[in-house]
């Protein structure tokens, strides 16, 4: 789920630095409005996060660390690379989770699992081998379709009366 939503997050943002909305600023705000939208959430379940100061310190270092740093130079990616690439890179995310969850923390995923993070190792795969639409193969001019009949296979232009 969280992939998804990086994905959108990108979309949104290269938009609005297309638009001409400066990196920080397109950054700040939509994830402002996110982190707007969730203090409803906080107000109502957030009473433990101030419970002790360990929990008021790993929140503070969870914001700080993982969360401004990671979208900080999130933002800054995205201010360098397309947005089909960006789109994809974030959609790979629950497949990182998944395989750091394995290796760190020793969770066991079932048969569906592997055989998931196997699909999105190779549609991954198959999306950095793909030409991009700018690599100068992609910019040739376009064949005729088959069975077509180019200009020069119609006879000699018709010649105007002058």
């Amino acid at each position: 789920m969280a992939g998804a939503s990086y994905a959108g997050y990108a979309v949104v943002v290269q938009r609005m630095m297309h638009a001409g909305v400066p990196r920080a600023a397109a950054m700040g705000s939509v994830f402002g409005a996110g982190g707007a939208l969730l203090m409803p959430v906080l107000l109502a379940t957030g009473a433990p996060l101030l419970a002790t100061a360990a929990d008021t310190t790993v929140a503070v270092y969870v914001a700080l660390v993982p969360m401004f740093l990671g979208y900080l130079l999130f933002g800054i990616g995205l201010a360098r690379i397309p947005a089909s690439t960006a789109t994809t890179i974030t959609l790979a995310e629950p497949a990182v989770a998944t395989l750091l969850a394995v290796l760190v923390v020793g969770e066991r995923p079932g048969l569906l699992g592997w055989v998931g993070l196997g699909l999105i190792g190779a549609v991954l795969v198959l999306l950095s081998a793909a030409p991009s639409p700018s690599d100068p193969r992609m910019l040739s001019a376009p064949r005729a379709p088959a069975g077509s009949r180019s200009r020069r296979s119609r006879g000699p232009a018709p010649r105007s009366a002058a």
